[in-house]
């Protein structure tokens, strides 16, 4: 029942023989969690036990971080009330999200619902899951969370507390200008939690470009930010009521993202690709190398196969060649070692695309090591620091295409780099840990 579950973030739901749901969980990883319940029933409660045993079937919905599986996992629960989770008539287990309408407006938790302008979301759980969210949220939305009493003393001390000088309160007991900066963040807050997270943030950029053109500069550099941290803490904007209605959404935004990505590739950088391959099939292996002044080098090759990472075809090199620095022969290497492969050893399947994190210097060598190896497959950079895609045209010179931030075509390909980064890093410290248990 679990064993071919992915490992990535998402929501579990148990159901028994009658097909009636019995639980709902989230995880960071849904593979290890869910296995968990099944490793070893000695070490199990009896509650857990109980559940267990009662189990027929799992289903499972892919997200893309732990906040959108602590979001789902909130509106599962709500829909189907599964016995074994919390009883959510018995308020003293679970809590909520509050938002005091009252201006200067606020945010904060509850585990009871009362009259009066506020807003509740949840229930949750788990107190952790709160705590996440809203840590999160406070880096991107900065709010007020305190009482009135801590509020009228900073007010009369004509100073903020802590939280105002660190960026995440917009200290409203400092002015009028603040009450409504604040006021806006808090707003910003209930419409995310309220579920439409893309609609939110089209909203935001829609408000950057207008305070940029009516040369409200400050304004529009701070929603700038606000887009960013949110895109960088949470890596992709979901709609939780979107994975509700179809369970299956990360794997058709996969597709889709690679369908963009072979369209553009294809008009803007003339890139050629097997008829015969769809997008689901399409194979792509990103390389990357790891190391520090050249010591312990290490190289990683991750695989996605229809934009999913397919971790039984990540591979690792032991740089061997060089212990100084010089990213760009090491990646010569690690290509040469994947494309030589001898009869007697397993066979790799060959890639659609090759994907070298770096610009026009580890392309180089990349382009080189395909040409020793007499391997020609389509390959482009992508270089860090502006999100470039790298590619050779037709007359053998560098050009560069820059894709929008939000294109679904660049996501895919910024997922495969990170997750290289991630397993080569990994693999580096394994060694430099061994190397120093050695001295």
């Amino acid at each position: 029942m679990y064993k071919n579950l992915p490992e990535v973030p998402g929501v579990y739901i148990f159901r028994n023989s009658k097909k009636k749901v019995l639980y709902v969980g989230k995880a960071i990883n849904l593979k290890n969690r869910v296995s968990s319940y099944f490793a070893n029933p000695d070490l199990l409660d009896p509650k857990t036990s109980a559940l267990v045993s009662k189990v027929e079937s799992i289903e499972h919905i892919e997200v893309q971080n732990e906040i959108e599986a602590l979001l789902l996992e909130s509106e599962l629960i709500k829909r189907y009330k599964p016995p074994y989770n919390i009883n959510l008539k018995d308020d003293k287990f679970y809590k909520y999200i509050v938002v005091d309408e009252n201006s200067p407006k606020k945010v904060g938790t509850t585990r009871r619902i009362s009259i009066g302008k506020h807003k509740y979301f949840g229930p949750y759980p788990e107190s952790t899951s709160i705590t996440i969210i809203l840590k999160t949220l406070r880096k991107i939305f900065p709010y007020r969370d305190c009482s009135a009493a801590k509020f009228n003393r900073y007010k009369k001390a004509k100073r903020p507390c802590l939280y105002g000088h660190i960026g995440l309160c917009m200290a409203p007991c400092q002015g009028d200008l603040q009450v409504t900066a604040n006021d806006q963040n808090v707003k910003k807050i209930s419409e995310y939690l309220s579920g439409d997270r893309k609609t939110l943030f089209n909203k935001i950029e829609k408000e950057m470009k207008l305070a940029s053109k009516n040369l409200e500069f400050e304004k529009a550099a701070y929603l700038r930010d606000q887009v960013a941290s949110y895109n960088y803490l949470t890596q992709e904007i979901g709609n939780i009521r979107e994975y509700m209605e179809v369970p299956n959404t990360i794997e058709i935004r996969n597709t889709e993202g690679v369908s963009e990505l072979m369209r553009v590739l294809q008009e803007k950088a003339s890139l050629f690709f097997n008829k015969d391959t769809g997008a689901a099939d399409f194979r792509i292996e990103t390389f990357d190398i790891s190391n520090i002044q050249g010591k312990n080098a290490v190289g990683a090759m991750v695989v996605t196969t229809g934009g999913a990472p397919d971790k039984n075809e990540y591979r690792r090199f032991k740089i061997q060649t060089k212990d100084t620095p010089d990213d760009f022969a090491m990646m010569k290497e690690m290509l040469i070692r994947r494309f030589s492969r001898k009869e007697h050893q397993p066979k790799w399947d060959d890639p659609d695309l090759i994907v070298i994190d770096g610009g026009k210097g580890q392309l180089t060598y990349a382009i080189e090591a395909l040409k020793i190896t007499n391997k020609n497959f389509p390959i482009i950079g992508l270089a860090k620091r502006e999100e470039e895609i790298i590619y050779i045209n037709q007359n053998g010179e560098f050009e560069i295409l820059k894709l929008s931030a939000s294109s679904t075509a660049l996501n895919i390909l910024k997922k495969g780099r990170d997750e290289a980064h991630r397993f080569g890093i990994t693999y580096y410290r394994k060694l430099h840990r061994k190397k120093l248990l050695e001295k």
